[in-house]
Order: C-alpha cells, then structure tokens, then sequence
C-alpha cells in the first residue's frame, strides 16, 4: 500500500522524494496482472432422468391403443348388436352397451394414466429448474462478491513502488544518460539520502545537472551550499578547511596526480617549495598570498598587499638561494601559473559551513586549463574532508562530465570512501577511457547508451548466456502421379483326330404254335410256325477337329500422392542476455541495475528515474511487495469491507531539521507554495521486462543565461545575482520541464 506522507508545503508531491529509504528510481508493475479469476464454473441445467419420459411415452401408447381398441369394438358390437336387435331385440342392445362400456372405461382409466404422467414430468421439471435457478443466482452473487473484491484489493495495490538502494552497496556507477536522464536521477537518488545523511556532490558536467536537487532541497528546508566554480570561487569553500600541509598535498595531486609523466623528483620539488612558501606565511595561509610568494620567487612585482614588506624580504633572501631559484625557475613558473588562477579562491567564504547538501559545480561552458585544475582540487578536498574529518561520512556523488576525471584521482576518491564507510556514486557520461577501466568496482547501472562500442561494452559486461532458439523451419510441399500401361497378346491352335471301329453281329430264331376252337362243326384248328434269321454289321470312322484361339488384354494404373511437412528446429545458442541495440533505445529516463547473483547469473532490475513519477497516483515509496498478500475469501454472508491502507512507518527526524514528516525546515528560512503547473501522463498498464513506460518526457533545453541558484539561509549573504528562495515553476518545468 502507498505510504502517506503529507502534500503540505511548498513542495506538494514533490515531498514525497524526501520519504525515508534510498531509491534509484521507480519500477513499474500493472495491478491488473495480479487479478485472481473466478474459478468455480457456471452451474448447468440438469437432465431430467428418462424415467420420466418413457413414462409418459408408454402412458401415450397405452391411451392411443385404447382408444383405438374403444372406437373397432364399439363400431363392431354397433352394429353386431342393430342387427341382433332386429332378431332378438333389446337384449342384443344392451349387451352392445355393456361391452362399448368396457371399452369406454379402458380409455378412460388410460387416459387417466396419461395425464397423471404428464403432470408427474412436468412437476419435476419445474422443480429441477427452481433448483438450477437458485443454485445460478446462488453462483453469480458468488461472482460478483468475488469481483467486487477484486476490484477494491486491485484498487488498493500500487502501480509504482521504489527502485531500492541496497543498504549494504557502497559504491555504485552509473554509465550513460542524457544530461536530463542523469539530471532525474540526480534528484531521486538525491533526494532520498538527504533524508538519511548528508550529501555532497560533485557536478563535473558543466551542465549544472545539480540544480534541479538544489532547488528541491532548498524548498523542502535543506540547508544547501552551491559553489559554482570558477565563476564564484570567491564563495567556494573547497580549501577553506584545510591546513596548510593538506592544501600543499591537495595541490600537488590536482596538478600532477593524473600525468602518467611526471616523475616523483619534480612532485617532490613542487611539494618542497610549497611547502617552503606555506611556512614562510605562517598561520594566515591562503591561495591569494601563496600566488603571491611565489610571484616573489620568480623576481616578478607584487602590487597585491597581501604580503607584508617583511614577509616578502624573507621569501625573497631566506627560503631559496640564487643558484637553487634558477634550478627550479621552470617549476616555479609552473606552479605560479597553476596558482595565481586560483589567488580568489575562498576569499568570501567567511566563516560559513557546508551544507547538509554541498554542491560543488563547474560553470556553464567552463574549459580552460584552470577550470581542469578546479575539478581535481574539488576531488582532492572531499577526499581530505573524508579522511581527516571527524564527522559521521556523507554520501558523495560525482557526476563526470565529457573529459572525466584521471583513473588515479578516481580510485583514490574510491579507496576514501571505501575506508571511511561513505556511499560513492559516479555517474559517468560515457563507457570509455577511466569509466571502462573502473568498471566492476562495484554496483553497475546503466541508461541510454547511444554509442554502438559502449554499448557493447556494457553488453560484455552484462555476459552471455545459453538458451535454445529457432534455428531451421523447414516447410515442405510435394505431389506425386504415378501411370502405368500393360498390354498382353496371345494366340492358340490346336488339332485332333479321332479314329472309331465297330462290328455287331446278331443271330435269331423263334417258333410258335396255336389252337383255335371254332365251333361244333370244327372245333379244333392247330397251326405251327417257325423263323429263324442272322444279322450281321460293322461300323467304322474317322474325325479330324483344330481349335484356333486368339486373346488380347490391357491394363492402365493412375496413382496420385499429396505430401506437406513442417519441421522446425531448435539450437543451443550462447548469446548476449541483453543485446546492445536495446542499450542504444533505452528511454531517457531508463536505468537498468545490474545485479550479480552467486553462481554467475545476472539479473537486471529495470527501473524509472524520472522524477515526477511522484505526481501520479498509486505510487509507493517504498518497494513493492514481491508477493501481494492474496485477497480475503469471498462470502455471500459477510459484507464486503475495503483493504484498509497499512500504515507508515515512523518517520526518522534527520539531526538537522525535518519539521514535519519527509520534510525539512531551515530555521529562519522563508518557505513560498510551491505549486506544480502540470501533472504527467499516467502510463501505459504493461509492465516491460524489460523496461515500464515512464510519462511521456519533454525536451530540456537550457538557457544562455546563469540559472539562479538557492541561497544559503543565514550562513552567508548571497550575492547581488542571487534569487533566493524556489524558482517561479517546478524544478524541471523550466525550458521544456521534465519529461
């Protein structure tokens, strides 16, 4: 749940930058994505069981039998009984009656049985559908309770929650960005530490990135020291606070800690003779009368005054002799003109302290030799206030500019830090030269990378991994027609002859008698008669039969065949985990944290730094939950309650101000409603895993002029070109606003 933090003051949302817990920037996640769907299904009709129905089928048969039985037999007994009526009269009639009687109460009985059934089936479905009804209205207050729950526990998560800063990382390099980018990140990350510990920042970009934190810081009641250099070294307290043997060291390194050529003998000269010039001056040692003792030495004229007569006639006689000024004339001429640049170097700081927030910035469009020097001397006097201050260590960011800084100042600065404990962030413009040699040394982050070779660099560095991709696809299509003709012819002939022979030979003979009785006259007659005879034949033949035969066939085969095959195939790739294209598309408010797990993995956290991210709604300053608790059990019984906010945890005061949570107050310091004239887009629901989408940015366009800068409170009188107090719109609405 969001963390309430009061909108009064003169910051309004922007308040909310100071919460408690250092962040980098914002992660985006789309409560949508963590909706629970309503699983239980939607309760169907049952089927009434087919009892019923083949009750109420067999009833309808039974009825239809029976009337048809009723209609045959009373139609028969009719006219079976008009016609007995005729012959026996009435008992015939009424016997018909009785038996169309029966009949009719067959049909009725059925008829009975029918409509008992259809009710019994219609009961039961009107019973089945009360149930079905209450069982789905049942359901859908189920549904709707568990979405009206949904709705309000959606309603209650946050959209963004903070890009945390691990509290044991403590060091942190960030490569990359536009000056707006780095500008946002600034004021985030900026933002949030002032709320735990001092800071103190180091702009090296000739960009003034550190304007936008300074004005917040001042509204919010932050006390804040903005040096701006050289334009106003006057007021710079770089080397206000060291003694005469750390500002001798200091300058030694600035001039020559990053030459790879100088040699130990000509440092150890320089030191010898600084070193020399400081003790002559006594307790009162400042850039102006060193410039003005080295002048001195190399015989030129002094029309300063801020050297007495006394104090020059030693330099001049006691501290070198003749042979030994001639000998060291180059080094002295050196570092006369490393100096006297710097003669007004803290010369109007007074008494003045730093700042809770120390902002050490070169000017817009600063480049001269001196201006180089400034930036070295900067970075050797945060690292003697580091080790030779007994104050609790503040964060120190150092925001490099096109040149950089040499690896050796850088390293030292690291090693400081390291020693007393102090976060150290380095926000390098480019992936190259120092940058590509300190890269490594401790947590990495990077922004837009336009560069193709730092790209791939910071690709490198993010490693490779082994994954299977798509490696073939193969998409085959083929039809086959096969035709086959076969034709067969063939011809026969064949010749028989049959030879028969056949010889009968047969003989014969009979004889008979009879006796006749012809009458009383002549009553017997008798006659004899024999016959013999011989046959004889014979028989013989012969056939010829030839048979000729002739055939012929053909026979055709077609056959056709459709093939298609979809064959992919998958290789094991060892490739970027993220490509350097997508380094060089980044937004301009992108950061990608790239985070080293035990056994080599990498895992990049993809983040917001833009700092007005804070006037959307449902937005967290503080992580998001890794696991959203899950919401309550939907019931049809219980009322629905909201998710009641958690509440925040107790703010810490910070030792020097805070009047009211997330805010501080600087006694005496005149606060003015700070009011911002526009409210950001809110973003798309997605959620990249690459990266969220952040509101839509306008272009920063700084102008010619110098910028006011907030002023010191009761520290110092600000000079004539000082505004104090906040700007007339929101830190970042000037010349295009934020984006």
């Amino acid at each position: 749940m969001t963390v309430v933090s009061t909108e009064d003051g003169p910051l309004g949302r922007y308040q909310r930058l100071f919460d408690p817990g250092q962040r980098l920037g914002w992660l985006h996640r789309d409560p949508e994505s963590l909706r629970q769907p309503f699983v239980e299904p939607e309760p169907g009709r049952e089927t009434l069981p087919a009892e019923y129905h083949e009750r109420v089928e067999a009833a309808r048969l039974r009825r239809k039998d029976s009337l048809r039985s009723a209609l045959a037999v009373g139609i028969g007994v009719g006219v079976v009984g008009y016609l007995l009526s005729l012959l026996i009269g009435t008992v015939a009639i009424m016997a018909s009656a009785a038996v169309a009687g029966l009949g009719a109460a067959r049909l009725a009985f059925t008829s009975w049985r029918f409509s008992s059934a259809t009710r019994a089936l219609k009961a039961q479905e009107a019973a089945q559908e009360q149930r079905f009804q209450s069982a789905w209205q049942s359901w859908h207050q189920r549904r709707q309770s568990h979405e009206s729950h949904q709705q309000q526990w959606i309603g209650g998560l946050d959209a963004w929650g903070s890009l945390p800063h691990g509290t044991a990382t403590r060091r942190l390099d960030v490569f990359g960005g536009s000056q707006r980018g780095r500008e946002g990140f600034l004021t985030v990350f900026g933002a949030s530490t002032l709320r735990e510990r001092p800071l103190i920042v180091l702009d090296l970009t000739q960009a003034l990135i550190c304007r936008e934190l300074s004005v917040l810081a001042e509204a919010g009641g932050v006390p804040v020291d903005v040096q701006l250099l050289p334009s106003r070294m006057a007021e710079s307290g770089i080397v206000s606070a060291l003694a005469p043997h750390e500002l001798v060291h200091a300058l030694v390194e600035a001039m020559n800690g990053g030459d790879a050529d100088s040699s130990r003998a000509e440092r150890a000269v320089y030191t010898r003779v600084l070193t020399q010039v400081c003790g002559a001056l006594g307790a009162d040692v400042s850039l102006a009368r060193l410039g003005a003792g080295l002048r001195v030495l190399v015989g030129e004229g002094d029309d300063s005054k801020v050297l007495s007569r006394d104090e020059r006639n030693h330099i001049a006689d006691d501290l070198f002799s003749d042979k030994n000024k001639d000998q060291i004339r180059d080094s002295l001429f050196r570092l006369l003109s490393f100096v006297e640049p710097l003669a007004e170097l803290g010369t109007a700081r007074g008494d003045r302290g730093p700042g809770y927030l120390t902002c050490v910035a070169l000017d817009l469009g600063a480049g001269s030799a001196s201006t180089e020097l400034l930036a070295d001397l900067a970075v050797q006097s945060v690292m003697r206030r580091l080790s030779s201050f007994p104050e609790d260590p503040p964060s120190v960011v150092v925001a490099l500019g096109e040149q950089g800084l040499q690896r050796r100042h850088l390293e030292e600065l690291a090693q400081v830090c390291e020693r007393r404990g102090a976060q150290l962030t380095f926000l390098h413009a480019h992936l190259r030269h120092a940058g590509e040699e300190l890269i490594g040394g401790g947590t990495v982050a990077f922004m837009r990378l336009g560069n193709h070779q730092e790209a791939t660099i910071a690709a490198d560095f993010m490693g490779r991994h082994h994954s299977f991709v798509l490696h073939t696809l193969t998409d085959t299509e083929g039809r086959t027609v096969n035709t086959s003709v076969a034709r067969t012819i063939g011809s026969s002939t064949s010749t028989g002859t049959t030879h028969s022979s056949s010889v009968s030979r047969g003989r014969n003979w009979g004889r008979s008698g009879s006796t006749t009785y012809q009458g009383a006259l002549n009553p017997l007659s008798t006659s004899n008669s024999t016959n013999s005879g011989r046959s004889h034949s014979e028989t013989s033949g012969v056939s010829t039969s030839v048979t000729h035969s002739t055939n012929e066939s053909m026979t055709r085969t077609t056959g056709e065949s459709d093939s298609t095959s979809l064959a992919t195939g998958r290789q094991r790739v060892y490739e970027y985990a993220l490509e350097p294209t997508q380094l060089q598309a980044l937004a301009e408010f992108s950061l990608l944290v790239v985070e080293r797990q035990p056994g080599g993995a990498v895992h990049v956290h993809a983040g917001d730094c833009n700092p007005n991210i804070v006037l959307l709604d449902r937005v967290s300053t503080q992580p998001l939950p890794r696991f959203d608790a899950p919401p309550q059990p939907y019931s049809t019984a219980s009322a629905l309650t909201a998710q009641a906010p958690t509440a925040p945890p107790a703010l810490q005061q910070a030792p020097p101000l805070a009047q009211h949570p997330g805010a501080y107050q600087q006694p005496g310091a005149h606060q003015q409603p700070y009011a911002p004239t526009h409210q950001p887009t809110p973003p798309p629901p997605q959620y990249v895993p690459t990266h969220p989408a952040a509101p839509p940015p306008q272009p920063y366009a700084p102008g010619p002029q110098q910028p006011a800068w907030p002023s010191q409170g009761q520290q110092s009188q600000p000079s004539p070109t000082w505004n104090p107090g906040p700007p007339s719109s929101p830190p970042g609405q000037q010349q295009g606003g934020f984006r």
